[in-house]
């Protein structure tokens, strides 16, 4: 894995288990970040500045689409009408596919 950027040696993607035979870019400034989307086709500069990014044809996520683990450490704290319940067995296995995925 490459790495560009500044960023915290104890929070990188490898010590979280995440591995990547690709780029990773941490912290880039505005300019840099500017300059990658642009080269890579994702976005535009505007006349007046603004950064235009492409999102394609589906945008945001569904109102359903958002989890939190209830426990008993959450569970009272969370308002549960515009969020779904998973329970932690769930959610380590979803994290598990997205670490193998990545």
């Amino acid at each position: 894995m490459n790495t560009h950027g500044t960023f915290n040696q104890a929070k990188s993607l490898d010590t979280l288990g995440i591995k990547t035979s690709g780029q990773v870019y941490y912290n880039l400034s505005e300019a840099e970040l500017y300059e990658y989307a642009v080269s890579r086709g994702e976005a535009q500069i505007t006349a007046d500045g603004p950064l235009v990014a492409y999102t394609g044809e589906h945008t945001g996520r569904s109102p359903k689409d958002k989890f939190v683990v209830r426990d008993g450490v959450v569970d009272a704290k969370i308002w549960w009408d515009g969020n779904q319940p998973m329970e932690m067995d769930a959610f380590e296995a979803l994290y598990a596919d997205m670490v193998a995925h990545a």
